[in-house]
């Protein structure tokens, strides 16, 4: 399985200096990644790559130059970005030719329905803006949306069908989405064309009328209120100012996210960075302390086996002591048995003999070739390789008539004492360097 998070971790610049300077095949390999990743990456972040036969025509010094890297898309946002927009923009006479868009847009407003409040049109498809608006502002309406068609899309920023099936559109840069809404407002009807209402009349509504005014309204979230951006059209502040207002506005809108976004990416670059360091460093502390432990445990090692052989030479002499009883035991039985004048052993105490002979010749430790002098003496811990191989012990049973050998005594501080700090037990490794 490839291993994409080294490939994805590269910058535009490393990216760039890694293609050009190793071909392909070898960089795919280096990465753990296959050449159609490495392709994918690229086109992702606009670093061009070396054309076919690249590599062959630069072993014989006929490769074309290395293009420079060009600008990434986010750069060329902040570059138009920082452009200058007209504080009045122009909008396009009844005569001229609207954006095609401004144009299909223009006519879905004329020839969709009027609505309950038999004054305006309720525009609610995928591909144009979301518009309440009398047919009589139809041409308004689509003049404004032609020249934020203009302003924004040289500057990256399109105008894209919505995601959803019931909401308007909206523009859109990489997946961040603003819903374009256009409505027109309802006013009341001047005193003396007020129609009093009866029981079968239709609503409230019949007393209003179009106020011929538009408002401009965006909004990344179509469902919250909370970042919703509105510009109603008033004498001053009219449909030209408005349309070059909302272009500022969206792209602002559009760069802060960019600048949010690059410093986020700067933040966890800086976390991954630091938690690589830490981890280094963690790791270079359990080496230590590995290194410690296993220091103590090759001291511990040489001292049992010294304290081992001393126990060896003590349970040997004992064991000697054992065997002297025994055979001194077995004299006076065949003494006593042969005390009597003419008195001669019979064959059981013959067996019986012979048999008590055995047990005291294996209590014997010189039946196991103790002492060797070169194995069962003393050593010099210092010629004793670190992690062994450790001394030789004989590890000689514990003889029956021989007390328990004593504990080796440790020395420890009381609790209480002064400077007094117990040793902390060693934290287990798969617990400490778990998988992040």
């Amino acid at each position: 399985m490839a291993d994409l998070t080294q490939l994805s971790t590269l910058t535009r610049e490393q990216l760039y200096e890694l293609v050009w300077s190793t071909p392909g095949t070898k960089l795919a390999a280096k990465l753990g990644v296959s050449d159609v990743a490495i392709f994918k990456r690229c086109r992702v972040l606009g670093v061009p790559r070396p054309e076919r036969g690249y590599w062959a025509k630069l072993e014989f010094g006929k490769a074309d130059k290395k293009p420079a890297l060009p600008p990434s898309l986010e750069e060329k946002f902040a570059r138009q970005a920082a452009t200058p927009l007209p504080a009045s923009a122009p909008l396009p006479t009844e005569s001229a030719a609207l954006h095609p868009l401004a144009q299909q847009f223009l006519t879905a407003v004329k020839t969709a329905a009027i609505s309950y409040d038999k004054q305006r049109v309720h525009l609610r498809q995928r591909e144009f803006p979301e518009a309440d608006i009398s047919k009589t502002q139809a041409l308004r309406a689509a003049q404004a949306f032609h020249g934020l068609l203009n302003l924004l899309e040289p500057r990256g920023v399109l105008f894209k069908r919505a995601r959803g099936h019931y909401d308007g559109g909206g523009f859109r840069k990489g997946n961040d989405d603003l819903h374009l809404k256009i409505a027109e407002e309802l006013v009341e009807k001047p005193q003396a064309t007020i129609r009093r209402r009866s029981y079968d009349s239709s609503g409230p509504s019949e007393n209003k009328i179009a106020g011929g005014k538009l408002t401009f309204t965006v909004n990344p979230d179509r469902y919250a209120r909370t970042a919703e951006k509105r510009w109603p059209e008033s004498e001053k502040l009219p449909l030209e100012i408005i349309v070059s207002e909302m272009a500022k506005a969206i792209i602002g809108h559009y760069f802060k996210l960019q600048e949010e976004r690059a410093a986020e990416a700067v933040r966890r670059e800086k976390e991954r960075a630091e938690g690589e360091i830490r981890r280094k460093k963690e790791q270079a502390e359990e080496a230590i302390r590995q290194t410690e432990e296993a220091k103590r445990k090759h001291a511990d090692t040489l001292e049992k086996a010294a304290r081992a052989r001393q126990e060896d030479l003590l349970k040997a002499s004992a064991w000697w002591k054992i065997h002297r009883d025994i055979e001194e035991f077995i004299a006076e039985c065949e003494r006593r048995w042969t005390a009597s004048p003419g008195a001669q052993l019979t064959p059981d105490q013959q067996a019986w003999l012979t048999w008590a002979h055995e047990v005291a010749k294996s209590a014997s430790p010189f039946e196991s070739g103790y002492p060797e002098a070169t194995s069962d003496g003393t050593f010099d811990p210092t010629t004793v390789p670190f992690g062994g191989p450790y001394p030789q012990m004989r590890k000689f049973p514990q003889p029956p008539t021989m007390p328990d050998m004593p504990a080796p005594v440790v020395v420890q501080q009381s609790y209480g004492a002064p400077g007094y700090s117990p040793e902390p037990k060693p934290f287990p490794f798969w617990l400490k360097y778990q998988r992040r």
